[in-house]
Formats: structure tokens, sequence, C-alpha cells
């Protein structure tokens, strides 16, 4: 069986959301929050140091799947739309190697550190997930403002989910202020939400391409 473009594309994406579930699962259940405490940060960190490393390890593999997959897709759209495309995939693969890598450090010298200074590092990572709701967002638009006007190009279905995407992403960026709970930094709505909504979001982006390359 040849491997066309569209086959690799599938693939290319089904690996790198095989490695992002996977590292969420490699962490276990008991992940610490930007509102546990310095001792709890700490703790966890001394027994789960290779539970953090594998994290960090699954993320480099969903960054090179991203890219892979923003190279793909930004070929297939017009200029300047694959540009903010393509430098909002980057923007996300970028700021998911730096909340990675700080976590890494965390498990390689825990007993180093004192209960706050982990806590504050700790927190600096956890503003990942507000942090990189611009990246997700200009992905969004940069594929929804197609599937409007006379010279659209992307069906109806997906200009509307990249407008709800979007829009939630934008919104997420609510969690910047939030504390705890749902709307805390690296929390529920920017890791279960948003998540779910960028997985379904990418899927239809996916499917649309996949019938792009196979014309081509």
């Amino acid at each position: 069986m040849r491997i066309t473009a569209s086959h690799f594309l599938l693939i290319n994406i089904l690996l790198t959301g095989a490695f992002y579930v996977f590292s969420f699962i490699a962490l276990g259940g008991s992940v610490p929050t930007v509102g546990s405490t310095g001792s709890q940060v700490l703790t966890w960190f001394s027994d789960n140091g290779a539970n953090a490393r594998t994290y960090a390890w699954a993320s480099t593999f969903v960054s090179l799947g991203l890219m892979i997959f923003a190279g793909q897709v930004a070929a297939l759209l017009p200029a300047p739309h694959r540009y903010v495309f393509f430098a909002g995939v980057l923007g996300f693969a970028f700021t998911a190697q730096v909340q990675a890598w700080i976590w890494a450090g965390l498990a390689f010298h825990p007993a180093g550190l004192n209960e706050e200074t982990a806590r504050v590092i700790f927190t600096i990572a956890a503003f990942w997930g507000p942090a990189v709701n611009a990246s997700t967002t200009a992905m969004a638009v940069a594929v929804a403002v197609l599937g409007f006007g006379a010279k659209k190009i992307i069906p109806s279905w997906l200009a509307w989910l990249s407008v709800i995407f979007g829009l939630e992403q934008a919104i997420e960026t609510v969690t910047i202020f939030g504390q705890s709970g749902f709307i805390a930094p690296g929390g529920t709505m920017n890791v279960y939400l948003g998540g779910l909504l960028g997985f379904i979001w990418i899927g239809g982006v996916v499917r649309w391409s996949m019938l792009r390359l196979d014309e081509g």
C-alpha cells in the first residue's frame, strides 16, 4: 500500500494525539495544582520524578507531530492565513515545550529546592494554559475566516467549528486571573474543556486537509 500525503497526515496526527494522551496518563491522578502548597508540590516531584520526566519526554513528540501537522496544513492555505496558522501551531508547540522542561527540571533536583521556590516555579509552568490561548485562537481564526465570503475555500461546518473553538479559546484567557477550580491556570478549563474542543477541531481540520491532499 502506498502511503499518500493524506495518509501521512492522518498517521501523524493519530500518533501525536496518542503521545498527548499518554503524557497526561504518565503523570498519574495526584498532580499538584496552582492551589497546592509548596510542601505538596515538593513532595509530589520528589516522589514522582520519573512520571514528570516521562511526561516531558512524551511532550517532545507532541511538539514534533504538531509542527509536521502545521507544515502540511499550512501548505493548503492561502497567504497570509498560512503564516498565521503556522505561527499559532508553532507557538503552541513552543509553549508546551517550555512547560514540559520546567516540569522535568523540578523533578531532577527536588531535594535542592525549598518549598516556596518549588511552588513559584511550578506556578510559572501552570500559566502555560492561559498563555497558549493566544496561539490556539490564532490557529482557529486563520481557518475560520476562509469559510466566509465569496471566495471561501473551507466548508461551512469547519468554519463554524473554528469560530466556536476560537471563541472558547479567547474566553479561556480569563484563566490568567483564576485562583482555583475550573478557571485556575492550567486547570480544568485549560486542560479538559479546551483540550476536548481542540481535539474535535483538529479532527475537522485533518478531515478537510485529507480531502484537499487527495484532490491534489
